[in-house]
């Protein structure tokens, strides 16, 4: 179901009455409220003076494929500064920055098709939603067993593939398209999903690329695709890895979901195979996994930037970290919250209300955009960072932090799932809801697309913080 209302801009802003009526227009026939768009006026950053405090390492780096974790030790230092160690040989990597995107004939990215990947958590499925036509073309099983309580996404950057992590341990990969799927039953056909009532089950479902599972895990939530290498002779990108985190140990009153004492642990997924390549471990001493007393959530949202190191955000344990790409090493910075981004310029955000992280003084700058409860956060096409806000989402500038406008979003709630299309359109998830919304950057009207189930995503379900991040820098 896609039922589409234009929202007011902030020059033309209605009576209660007719947003009330507006609303029931576009919304489901039992549904109420207001569509509108308020405009902001706040200017500047608030700069967190609490600072940052880093964490030497000392990372232990394993290859494998067989999932198992190898651990390393780590102190924790008063400097202001990394200056970690990787024992062994450090592992070499062809690094997808800007610089080896290839000639420009091939593009950077993908423009062809786009799909945005919406986890149905409480039915252990993630919906394929075509962005342009609003039509979910597929659904999926995400762990082997039917169950796996899905959350976050993340889309390649040439929008072939999503790898889906599962709260109870494990990631999957899925291919996009039918081209890329495998004949495993040899029938001369893809057998696949073609909507939300054709599920198949996990080994018959022929899109299903493969299915990753770290041994002891409890917990896993953060995920996110590099970009790998563009190869100027086939247009094709080479090298995509996974980043992932997983942890263990969840008390016996919780199980799993959630993980206990013994650390964290990053991994390194191949992403041709879904093979553990590397592992970086991460002690209770720097960043506790069980920060809710003798439980705790790990690691909570995880994003790239355009030398493919990971940033993580925590939820609870007031930690946020960096772990480079080509060294493995990791430092801890102090202050987090919920989902996480980092900009085209390739700085780091978090949500609820908008948060960037300044590099050079290792200080958080504060929007002043209220939040919301919990929310994504994600750049659009014009240099503006949306969040869930009250009563619907909001962006804030970039470079300045100013305050932008609100878009009012007809159900009562919070929006959640923030994510922005490789097309520069902005989509709301409610959470608790069976919808999703896409909102015009330009004049604020929105399309909802009914039918999700629980649906609880805010990581990069659409590629777009991706492409930010690997093509370059969108208008400021």
């Amino acid at each position: 179901m896609v039922r589409s209302c234009r929202a007011p801009r902030a020059s033309s802003l209605l009576p209660a009455a007719c947003l009330v009526a507006a609303a029931a227009a576009c919304a489901p026939d039992d549904a109420t409220g207001a569509s509108s768009g308020q405009s902001g006026g706040a200017s500047g950053a608030v700069t967190d003076t609490a600072g940052a405090t880093t964490t030497t390492g000392t990372t232990a780096a394993a290859s494998t494929s067989s999932g198992t974790s190898t651990t390393g030790a780590a102190s924790t230092t008063a400097a202001t500064s990394t200056t970690g160690t990787t024992s062994g040989t450090p592992p070499k990597f062809d690094v997808g920055s800007n610089t080896d995107l290839g000639p420009v004939e091939c593009g950077c990215g993908n423009s062809d098709w786009s799909y945005i990947w919406i986890a149905n958590s409480p039915e252990h499925t993630v919906s394929k939603i075509n962005t342009r036509t609003m039509v979910e073309e597929g659904r999926y099983q995400t762990r082997p067993d039917g169950s796996g309580n899905p959350s976050r996404t993340s889309v390649s950057i040439d929008g072939r593939a999503v790898v889906v992590a599962n709260r109870m341990g494990g990631v999957t990969k899925i291919w996009a398209r039918p081209e890329d799927c495998v004949d495993k039953n040899n029938n001369a056909m893809i057998d696949t999903s073609t909507g939300p009532n054709d599920v198949l089950p996990f080994d018959q479902e022929e899109c299903i690329a493969w299915h990753s599972f770290v041994p002891e895990t409890t917990v896993q939530r953060p995920v996110a695709w590099t970009s790998g290498v563009l190869n100027p002779e086939t247009c094709e990108y080479e090298n995509q890895k996974v980043w992932t985190t997983t942890g263990r140990n969840a008390p016996p009153d919780k199980g799993p979901n959630y993980c206990g004492a013994g650390g964290n642990w990053v991994h390194l997924l191949n992403g041709d195979t879904g093979d553990v390549e590397q592992t970086v471990y991460i002690p209770d001493s720097d960043v506790p996994c069980n920060s809710w007393g003798d439980w705790g959530f790990a690691f909570y949202g995880a994003a790239v930037d355009p030398d493919n190191n990971l940033w993580l955000s925590t939820f609870g344990a007031g930690k946020f970290v960096k772990v480079d790409y080509q060294t493995l090493e990791y430092t801890v910075y102090s202050g987090s919250s919920y989902g996480i981004t980092v900009d085209s310029l390739g700085r780091p955000w978090v949500g609820d209300s908008p948060r960037r992280f300044d590099l050079m003084t290792q200080t958080w700058q504060s929007s002043g955009l209220p939040g919301a409860g919990g929310s994504g956060i994600a750049e659009d096409l014009q240099g503006r960072i949306w969040a869930a806000t009250q009563g619907g989402v909001g962006w804030v500038d970039r470079d300045t932090l100013a305050i932008g406008d609100t878009v009012m979003l007809p159900f009562q709630g919070i929006y959640r799932g923030i994510s922005v299309d490789i097309d520069g359109y902005i989509w709301a998830v409610r959470l608790g809801g069976s919808e999703a919304f896409r909102i015009d950057p330009n004049d604020y009207s929105f399309e909802m697309i009914g039918g999700l189930n629980g649906p609880y995503t805010y990581s990069d379900m659409s590629g777009g913080q991706l492409s930010n991040v690997t093509c370059g820098t969108p208008a400021g």
